[in-house]
Formats: structure tokens, C-alpha cells, sequence
């Protein structure tokens, strides 16, 4: 048969043939590119050149053919395996038998042939819970595959059988040389072992994501008759230096408008040590600027300068929280002038989100920055991007192709977490482990940027940090100094009734107060104690949804503005990057971190030179939910307690450098055991079955042949969650949320449902399952159910303009009826 006769996809506009030979060459190419990154390219590109190899089977060549002819009784989508055969060649020919000729390393045939199985779904487990292996069950499928005649057919299409070998061996040399690189100055035989695994790991899934998006890209350039003309390739140096240029511009300019004072002075200092600093090799880095530092302009600077002195492709900032997102992404637009360069990629985007079908009133211009920014999202393949810490974690943990595809962009570039202080406890070893690989591996420079650095460093899967960015730090902490942490820990605890009286006092003395607490119910009841004072009260919980909430902080902002008596009674949401300024703020004992956001929010903008936050132990919060928050606030009672006995340890400071180590030493020795991410149900961790030993699933199963590798991929991926998922989503009633629940409950067409439910997430409330069952047995929720889905809304008397959601259906809005 002649090669054009074998073919990888038909075209469903003109039903044009995109012939099979291409496809393997074309998306081998993209994938060497890929793997070229961090030397690899002969891994990748052997993935790709094998990925489709099942494609030449008779079978799977008639099951296209009658897909496309008869579209509107198709033959099952997968129904004929083609994914099998590359990775059952490859392991049936070089991993073992062969292997003792040809020196070829098992692991790299394991990795390459779990990424071919896998390019359709996910990484397949070496070993699962069970015992068995169902990376060797794939190579015995329920139909059997004529390997020998795909091979032969292959060989005479593609390429003959001593240019494959000699590509594997080229591929094995690359593969053995980037583990040496990984294993240097390890110390003993145990830790190169350990070292080993988590390098294999994640090396695979390196070539995972390289194989998907080469695959996925070259099938969506023939459907949508991309050609590589069109394609203008970005000088990624040149437009750097021309968004330096731009920053610099717009530095001097707020230097000049800037008042002359030690603050001003030590800002410039401190971006000033960012831009020398850049010139500092690969590697992790610590920017710990205090709070009102300007580091997120300061840490663009080291990133801008860095990217074109060590030939960086991109600049990714890693932030906790979508509030701080929206408005980094838009300050940093418009200083570079680069609308078309940022991509924001978190829950609020709607823009990439916008079909196809809405382009008709929409200009060629715009339609093509749309395209653009909707494929860089699912591989973020754009000079600047803004995502969270959720996002970050996924591409690694996930599992889903979706997020896996997007990790090999990670190579090479500037990684910037913001307030990284906020990795969730269960992640902390993985995250580590990300960074380890990033940096050694895959030549990635990343900064931590918090001024409550966590210590990352002390924890068992630690990482190296190779610097600080700030010189003479604790000078600078001094002179940034606004606030006075106040400690009034009570035996009994502080009383709704005792505390409220505190803030009549503190509103008198002070103008206005900010009191955060750590459970909704408190601040509720504290509200509820306060509601007839003579000052605007406000309160702010997670009871209300995103728009109500921003709708209360501009109104808190215009109040403090015009100087009026404000309360505000907030949980600890106020703290994520919310920009507000109280003369007096009152915390609930918390870890150290959280005191020290709340004091961020006092005397901000250093009104006066000095405020005080005072930190009160609640006695009525129940925060056996809240383990971390618990725990956070024991290790600073013992901060406390020690600076109370010597008011010169620690710099007499309780959020100085040196406290905060302390504190998170003793914060992650207590979850010690939570660090790896635990899995109850199989008595291990994620950790230990992806990265680790995995000694808990061994079995004889496994010497029908021997692996290399014993990583449980898809069983760890089906266990992570960055956020656990026992919560339920609450459309309600506020605002615009009237509207959508009416589309909802009534008979009007949802025309585009991904807009829709973007919307929707700005009025809902999420509640934990023990919340969503009362409203349920009260009958304050309504399910609407969709068929791919089930949509739960609020009725009227669930939500109110003072408190939110209510599970108790006490709240009164405007009249609403469904």
C-alpha cells in the first residue's frame, strides 16, 4: 500500500486527509522541539514518533474511514484500541530481552510506553492498590493487536528498523545524562535511590505533557488548516527587553511622584537589589520585601532583567488567591503595555472561555487575540502568565491531560509565587518536590515571595534555597514597622459580650476597628452584638458570595476615605490581598502568618508611625474543622509565651525573620505526618506511591516482569485534590444572581453554558456538607438538575444583605419569589 492510503485524521469541514506518516513525523518534530528544553529531545520525540503506530492496523483504518461516512451513526468513539501498539512494541522489543545486548535503561522504554498508552486518558499505575500492574495488563488487551503486521508496516512508512535503534540509543543517552544531572552531590546510595524515583516520576510525566501537546497541536493546525507561515514566532528576548524598558519608565515616573521619606527610599532600595540580584544564576530564591514593599513591581524587575540574561521563555506568577490575580494582571498590563502578551488563567476568566458561535460581531482583530489567549490556557504558551497555586499543583498532580499538557512550559522559565506561605499543609512534600525538579532538571528559576517566609528549607522533603534577594533584611523589616502586636491571651478566652465591649473602646479611641475571627458563626454573632453601635458596622464572610463581597469592601474603602466610624467583623478573607487601611485592628489567635496579614491591614499606608493589632483568644470558636487554624495559633501562643519570658529573643518582635522560622518549624513538625499528603483509605500517602518506594502496593504480580519504575500515577491523581471537594456550590439571590436563577428555574434557553455557569460563580456560596444537609431539611434550597449536572439555589429566606447565606432561614432580602 502506498503511504497516503494510511491516514490519522479526516478533516470534518471538507473531509480532507491528514496522512498518518505526517502525523508521526510532524508531531516527532514538535515534540523534539519540546524535550529540547531541558535536553531531552530524542525521549520526546521518540513518544511522538510511536504515539499513533496503531493507526496502521487494517481495523483502525476502516473505523476512520466509516466514522466520517456515516456521521450520524458513527461507530463508537475508542472502539478500535490504537494506542496500545506503540508502547507494546516498544516494551516487547527493547526492555528486556534486547536490553542485555543493547544497554538500553528499562525506564526509559517503561516511561516512553505508559505515555503512548496513556495519550488519550492518564498515566497508567506501574502498580496499583491491588498488587497488579496494569501498565503490563495494557499490553495484553481483550483484542489482541497484530503487532507484527502495524510494525512492518511502520518500518516501511516510516522509518527502517536501524534508524529506530539507533534513535533509542540516542534517546537512552539523553535520558541517563539528565538523571546524572538530577543525582549530583548526592550524598549516599539511599538518597540517590530515593532521588532516582521521584526523578523518574516526573520526568515522565515531563514527557507526558511534551507528547500531548505536540499530539494535540499538530491534530488542531490540519482541522483548522493552520500553516506554519501564519505562524509568526515571538522574539521573546526582544520583547523583554522592550517590557523593561516600559517598567523603568513608569518607576521613575512614581519615583518622582513619590513622597521623599525612609519608606520611599527603602522601596527603591529594595527593587534596586531585585535588578543587580537578576544576574544571579539559576535557581530557588527568596524576595521577602514587608508588606507594602512594592514586590510585586520589584519582583517584575528581577524577572524582566533575569529572563533576558539567562534566556528565559516565560515569566509565571503563582498567586493564592483570584482577587490578588485580577488586580496584579491588570496593574502589570498596564505598565508594559502588553494586552496581548498576559495571560490570565484562574475560575473569574470569562474571556477564554467564549464559543466560536458569539464571533459574529466581533472583529478580525479581536477574534484572533480571543483564539490566541484560549490555546495559550491549555498550554500556556504566552510570554506572561497569572494563575494560582491550583492551577501550579494540578499540572503536576492532577493527572488530567488538560493539565498535564501545559507542564513542559514550566521548563526554562521564571516561576513567581506570591504569598507562598498559602501551599495547603497536605501539599507541602509535593510541592517541594515540583520546585526540586523544576530547578534541577528543567533549569527553572523560581522566586518566593512572601513577608512570612514559611521555611520551606526545614521540612523533610525540603528544598535548597539558594538566596535572598533583600540585603540587609531586618533593617528594612524595622524601618517598614507600622503596627505593634499586642498579645491579650485570657485563661477563659474573650466572650462575644467582653469582646464587643473592646471594640466600643477601640472605635471611640481609634475612628474605626477591623475585627477578624476564624469561624462565620463568631463573626455573626459578634455582628449581631454590635448592630445598634454608633458607627457604620459592616461584616464580611465567606457566607456571602464574590459580587456581594466586593460591593461591602468598596463601600469599606469609601468610608475609611472619608474618614467615618467604620466596624468592619470579617473572617480571615479580609487578609488575601484586600487593600484597606484601619486605624485599629483586633485578630483572633491564629499562626503567626495570619497575624501578620491582619496587621497588614493596619495603618497601612503608615497614616501615623505606629498602630496596634491585638490578638484576643475567642472562647466560643469551634475550630475542630479548622485543624490548621488551630494548630497555626498554638505554635504562636508559644511565640507568645517565650517573648513574654525574654523580651529580647526573637528582636522582641513577634513577626520578625527569625520568629517566623520558628513558628514554622514548629508548625510543620506538628503535621508532620500530613505533610505527604496522606491517602486514610489505603494507609500511605501520594507521596509514597507516586514519588516514594511505594512499599505499600508491592506484590508478586509484579515479577511476571520486572519494572523499573513502581509509580502509581493514576491511583495518586484520582486521591489529589489542592482544595478537598466536600463542599457544595449555592447559586443565591443577590444581585445579578436573581436573574441567573430565574434562566434557571423558568423556561428561558441557556444559550452558552460555559458563560453561564462563569457567571454564576460570582454568586454562589460554597457550604460544607453538614451546612448543605440543614438547608436541605429546612427546605431553603431547590435542585435544579440538567441531566450532565445538578445546580442547588437559594430561596429568598436563605440570604440576606447583613449575613449572607443563612442555614436557619432567617435572612430577609427584597421580596424574591421563584
Amino acid at each position: 500500500m502506498k503511504s497516503q492510503q494510511y491516514i490519522a485524521h479526516i478533516r470534518e469541514s471538507d473531509g480532507a486527509e491528514q496522512s498518518l506518516v505526517d502525523h508521526l513525523k510532524e508531531v516527532q518534530v514538535i515534540a523534539e522541539n519540546i524535550g529540547e528544553k531541558i535536553g531531552i529531545p530524542h525521549v520526546t520525540g521518540l513518544a511522538g514518533m510511536l504515539h499513533d503506530m496503531g493507526k496502521f492496523s487494517d481495523e483502525f483504518q476502516n473505523y476512520l474511514r466509516e466514522a466520517y461516512a456515516n456521521q450520524l451513526n458513527p461507530p463508537k468513539r475508542g472502539s478500535v484500541n490504537h494506542s496500545t501498539a506503540g508502547g507494546k512494541f516498544l516494551m516487547e522489543r527493547y526492555h528486556s530481552a534486547f536490553n542485555k545486548i543493547s544497554k538500553i535503561y528499562p525506564a526509559l522504554i517503561e516511561c516512553i510506553s505508559n505515555v503512548i498508552f496513556s495519550h488519550h486518558g492518564q498515566l497508567l499505575d506501574m502498580i496499583n492498590p491491588e498488587g497488579n500492574s496494569p501498565f503490563i495488563d495494557r499490553m495484553t488487551p481483550t483484542k489482541p493487536i497484530e503487532i507484527n503486521s502495524v510494525a512492518e508496516r511502520f518500518f516501511h512508512e516510516v522509518c527502517d528498523e536501524t534508524y529506530l535503534l539507533e534513535y533509542i540509543k540516542q534517546a537512552n543517552n539523553e535520558f541517563i545524562q539528565f538523571i546524572d544531572r538530577t543525582l549530583q552531590k548526592v550524598s549516599s546510595k539511599t538518597e540517590g535511590k530515593a532521588l532516582l524515583r521521584k526523578t523518574l516520576a516526573l520526568l515522565t510525566k515531563f514527557v507526558f505533557s511534551a507528547l500531548i501537546d505536540a499530539d494535540r497541536r499538530n491534530s488542531r493546525e490540519f482541522e483548522e488548516e493552520v500553516k506554519k507561515s501564519e505562524e509568526i514566532p515571538i522574539e521573546i528576548n526582544a520583547l523583554f527587553e522592550q517590557f523593561e524598558m516600559e517598567l523603568e519608565e513608569q518607576l521613575r515616573e512614581k519615583q518622582v511622584r513619590a513622597i521623599p521619606n525612609e519608606i520611599t527610599r527603602l522601596r527603591q532600595q529594595m527593587s534596586d537589589h531585585c535588578f543587580t540580584k537578576a544576574a544571579l544564576p539559576t535557581g530557588i530564591y527568596t524576595l521577602s520585601i514587608p508588606t507594602g514593599g512594592g514586590k510585586t513591581l520589584a519582583s517584575l524587575r528581577f524577572a524582566l532583567r533575569h529572563a533576558q540574561l539567562h534566556s528565559k521563555k516565560r515569566i509565571i506568577y503563582i498567586v493564592p488567591f483570584t482577587t490578588i490575580i485580577e488586580q496584579n494582571a491588570e496593574e502589570v498590563r498596564q505598565i508594559l503595555r502588553a494586552e496581548d502578551y498576559i495571560l490570565e488563567h484562574h475560575s473569574n476568566v470569562i474571556l477564554n472561555e467564549v464559543e466560536y458561535d458569539d464571533f459574529d460581531n466581533v472583529s478580525f482583530e479581536k477574534y484572533q487575540q480571543i483564539k490566541k489567549m484560549k490555546i495559550a490556557k491549555d498550554d500556556w504558551d504566552i510570554p506572561i502568565i497569572f494563575t494560582t497555586m491550583v492551577q501550579f499543583l494540578d499540572t503536576f498532580y492532577n493527572g488530567a491531560s488538560r493539565n498535564t499538557r501545559r507542564l513542559h512550559n514550566l521548563a526554562n522559565t521564571i516561576i513567581i509565587f506570591d504569598e507562598v506561605q498559602t501551599v495547603p499543609i497536605q501539599c507541602i512534600s509535593l510541592f517541594n518536590e515540583a520546585l526540586n525538579f523544576l530547578k534541577k532538571g528543567c533549569q527553572t528559576t523560581i522566586l518566593l515571595c512572601t513577608a512570612t517566609q514559611p521555611a520551606l528549607q526545614y521540612v523533610k522533603r525540603n528544598i535548597q534555597i539558594n538566596g535572598e534577594l533583600v540585603e540587609n533584611l531586618p533593617e528594612i523589616v524595622k524601618a517598614f514597622k507600622r503596627t505593634e502586636i499586642v498579645p491579650l491571651l485570657k485563661n477563659a478566652g474573650w466572650h462575644t459580650e467582653d469582646l464587643a465591649r473592646f471594640v466600643a473602646d477601640k472605635l471611640y479611641e481609634c475612628g474605626n476597628v477591623l475585627v477578624i475571627l476564624n469561624t462565620k458563626k463568631v463573626v455573626k454573632a459578634l455582628y449581631d452584638k454590635l448592630v445598634n453601635c454608633n458607627a457604620e458596622i459592616y461584616h464580611l464572610s465567606t457566607a456571602m458570595c464574590p459580587a456581594h463581597r466586593k460591593v461591602i469592601i468598596q463601600e469599606i474603602r469609601q468610608k475609611l476615605k472619608q474618614g467615618e466610624p467604620i466596624i468592619c467583623i470579617s473572617t480571615q478573607l479580609i487578609e488575601a490581598g484586600v487593600d484597606v487601611s484601619f486605624n485599629s485592628v483586633i485578630r483572633s489567635l491564629a499562626g503567626l502568618d495570619s497575624i501578620a496579614q491582619a496587621a497588614g491591614r493596619c495603618n497601612r499606608n503608615g497614616e501615623v508611625s505606629l498602630r496596634e493589632v491585638y490578638v484576643i483568644n475567642h472562647a466560643e470558636e469551634k475550630l475542630e474543622k479548622l485543624p490548621t487554624i488551630k494548630q497555626g495559633g498554638e505554635c504562636s501562643k508559644y511565640i507568645v509565651s517565650d517573648i513574654e519570658k525574654d523580651p529580647n529573643l526573637f528582636e522582641g518582635n513577634f513577626l520578625s525573620n527569625a520568629s517566623l522560622e520558628h513558628y514554622f518549624k514548629m508548625y510543620f513538625t506538628a503535621f508532620e505526618t500530613r505533610l505527604d499528603y496522606p491517602i486514610y483509605d489505603l494507609n500511605t500517602s501520594i507521596y509514597d506511591i507516586l514519588l516514594g518506594a511505594n512499599s505499600q502496593f508491592k506484590s508478586e504480580n509484579n515479577n511476571r516482569q520486572p519494572l523499573g519504575m513502581v509509580a502509581s500515577f493514576k491511583t495518586a491523581a484520582s486521591y489529589f485534590e489542592v482544595i478537598e471537594a466536600n463542599t457544595y456550590p449555592i447559586l443565591v439571590p443577590y444581585g445579578g444572581g436573581k436573574e441567573l436563577i430565574n434562566i434557571l428555574t423558568g423556561k428561558e434557553m441557556i444559550s452558552n453554558f460555559k458563560r453561564f455557569f462563569r457567571k454564576a460563580q460570582q454568586y454562589s456560596v460554597n457550604v460544607f456538607r453538614h451546612e448543605f444537609n440543614k438547608l436541605d431539611r429546612n427546605k431553603l434550597i431547590r435542585e435544579v438538575d440538567f441531566g450532565f449536572c445538578k445546580i442547588y439555589v437559594a430561596k429568598e429566606n436563605a440570604y440576606s444583605l447583613e449575613n449572607g447565606l443563612n442555614i436557619d432561614g432567617e435572612a430577609k432580602l427584597e421580596e424574591y419569589h421563584f
